[in-house]
């Protein structure tokens, strides 16, 4: 694919459907990590999560001629699909109710089958985490914002609230567990 600063959106598409491996090495580069971001969502292995996305791209590169127009949601509609089908087989094998991984994939397939539970449960988690922040001590709230949400490293924190680095980190150490405290129930990687 020849490499230039503004590439249509067609012209990139036509080149996946040509079978261009430049450009499919493209689209792998920007939405692999994406990719495995979502199904790591849903998917409580990493090495599952993992093979799961690199099956999407093998599928993509068997259906590439079908690519139309819209290849952020077909990737992320095959994504999803093999989520799914992950998650299917795992429900068959639930013999034992007690075994937590299996247990979670039911309770997961459950929910990314339901869009509607999907939403409801992003709407419950912000609600959350937002209760979360408002929970923490002002001046550690205003730390956990500016490096979480404003995306601040620690010594511009330091430089414009006036702390030193120490109590930054210090303040997010608080923050942090804090936040892993009340978020338990969701996240299962804290």
């Amino acid at each position: 694919m020849k490499r230039e600063s503004h590439i249509s959106n067609s012209f990139f598409i036509k080149s996946i459907n040509e079978g261009d491996t430049e450009a499919f090495k493209v689209l792998f580069e920007l939405y692999y990590a994406k990719l495995l971001y979502i199904a790591q969502s849903y998917i409580s292995s990493k090495e599952d999560a993992e093979e799961i996305i690199q099956d999407v791209f093998l599928k993509v590169w068997k259906k590439r001629k079908d690519i139309t127009t819209n290849i952020n949601g077909y990737l992320f509609k095959i994504t999803k699909n093999l989520c799914l089908d992950y998650l299917r087989s795992k429900k068959y094998k639930l013999s034992n109710l007690n075994n937590i991984v299996q247990l979670e994939a039911f309770i997961n397939h459950t929910a990314l089958a339901n869009n509607e539970a999907s939403s409801i449960l992003e709407k419950e988690l912000e609600q959350v985490i937002q209760n979360s922040i408002n929970l923490l001590p002002d001046k550690c709230k205003r730390v956990f914002i500016k490096s979480r949400i404003d995306g601040l490293k620690n010594k511009e924190i330091s430089d414009e609230l006036n702390i030193s680095i120490k109590t930054v980190e210090n303040h997010m150490s608080k923050a942090i567990k804090h936040m892993r405290l009340h978020l338990r129930e969701f996240l299962s990687f804290f």
